[in-house]
């Protein structure tokens, strides 16, 4: 009679060569597919400090989905017992089934250090921000920055890499463009505060139940990998979702040296003290006031500390209201627009009043055609309707203000000041 020693493990690169035999095994999770609700399974990677390949396919399969291990983070430790090596797609996997065997997880954050080695991931190519592409499939290397939910249980996770994304094109439309992807959460103040104040944050869209279950233990501050996500644009704002082969991965603590330079790399543009742009590149069509003041990005502005304060800001103008000119003076004669900046960071509302508005325009307000002719060299097209546009980067100055006394954060709002168009 065979006596079966369960509590004896193989190292990961054994198990290759253990084709049809059942094992036990040690192992960190780098890699994690999302279970599959037709037929209650999921597939993750493991390793251990002495495999240095991509790592070994462990398909789980249980009765239900609820029985199938809840990893909380990329990085946790897994043991698995009797399993089975078979070939599944013509790769060697670890399959572990309900019937005849078992698992345990182990939280990877306090014991991490003993899986800390030299070991180098399947090497894959990362795209940066910087150079995403709409309706194009990518890996990309980032950092979480921020997890969070809507009012209709849709998951939005918020990651970041230090560069910027392209600015879009738009298709101009008579609804007023949304500030962000989320719309419905707005985020707070002072969540807005833990993210980094240059470089773009991309929202990856998560709404199927198994995809929500996956990214759970997502924290902000770590650095993962997403494998396979699905780029978009709506309204000019980009967006990411999960697509049936997204993964994710562990990003090892020697890859995470390679990702740092390149967060270097683009916060050298910036002055350590005043936190400010140092010399950001715009088309010249708007003068201002205030040459001497350091530039800053909108997310500056919606973290300033202080509700009042004034800026200058390199930003595009992607729409105003009202979009008829001869609709910019009330009954009073009085000048009233709003319009929607953007930069790399953020989007906003700021309106342009009274004086400031007609010396930003500089021209007679019964001037319907010098009015048109400045607007649509600010939005970028030669026509009003023109699609699609690619408005021009723009120095402005803008500072905040409060309109209730009362919940000063709560009703603060932005303006623009002391800037025009300039005649040529």
């Amino acid at each position: 009679m065979e006596i079966r020693d369960d509590y004896k493990f193989l190292r990961v690169e054994d198990a290759f060569k253990a084709l049809h035999l059942n094992i036990s095994l040690i192992g960190v999770i780098v890699e994690l597919d999302f279970p599959t609700a037709s037929d209650c399974s999921c597939t993750l990677k493991i390793i251990d400090p002495w495999h240095s390949g991509s790592g070994l396919p462990v398909k789980l399969i249980a009765r239900a989905n609820r029985s199938l291990p809840r990893v909380e983070s990329i990085g946790d430790v897994i043991f698995l017992s009797s399993v089975k090596i078979v070939l599944v797609n013509r790769k060697i996997t670890a399959l572990c089934n309900e019937t005849s065997s078992s698992f345990a997880l182990f939280n990877g954050e306090h014991g991490e250090g003993l899986y800390r080695t030299s070991l180098r991931l399947r090497s894959c190519c990362f795209t940066s921000l910087k150079d995403i592409k709409e309706g194009e499939h990518l890996n990309l290397n980032c950092q979480i920055v921020h997890v969070s939910k809507d009012d209709k249980d849709r998951c939005y996770i918020f990651v970041w890499d230090g560069t910027e994304m392209p600015a879009c094109s738009f298709v101009v439309k008579s609804e007023r463009l949304p500030l962000c992807v989320e719309p419905e959460m707005m985020l707070p103040t002072h969540v807005l505060r833990t993210f980094p104040t240059f470089g773009s944050v991309l929202r990856i869209i998560v709404e199927n139940v198994t995809e929500k279950q996956a990214i759970q233990g997502l924290k902000p501050g770590q650095h993962v990998k997403f494998l396979n996500l699905f780029l978009q644009v709506n309204m000019g704002l980009w967006s990411a979702t999960f697509s049936p082969s997204t993964k994710m991965q562990y990003t090892m603590s020697r890859e995470m040296q390679s990702f740092s330079p390149q967060r270097e790399k683009f916060s050298s543009r910036w002055n350590p003290i005043t936190r400010c742009i140092s010399s950001p590149s715009h088309s010249g069509i708007t003068g201002v006031a205030h040459e001497d003041a350091p530039f800053v990005t909108l997310m500056d502005m919606l973290t300033y500390s202080n509700v009042t304060a004034k800026f200058r800001c390199v930003v595009r103008f992607i729409q105003v209201f009202p979009r008829d000119v001869r609709n910019f003076h009330d009954l009073n004669g009085k000048f009233k627009l709003l319009a929607i900046l953007e930069d790399a960071t953020a989007r906003i509302h700021a309106s342009l009043y009274a004086d400031e508005g007609d010396k930003f325009f500089g021209c007679d307000p019964s001037d319907e055609e010098a009015l048109i002719k400045k607007l649509n060299k600010l939005l970028g097209g030669d026509r009003m309707n023109e699609a699609p546009r690619n408005p021009p980067w723009v120095q402005c100055c803008l500072f905040s203000y409060y309109r209730n006394k009362n919940d000063q954060w709560g009703s603060r709002r932005f303006r623009i000041f002391d800037t025009w168009i300039n005649a040529k």
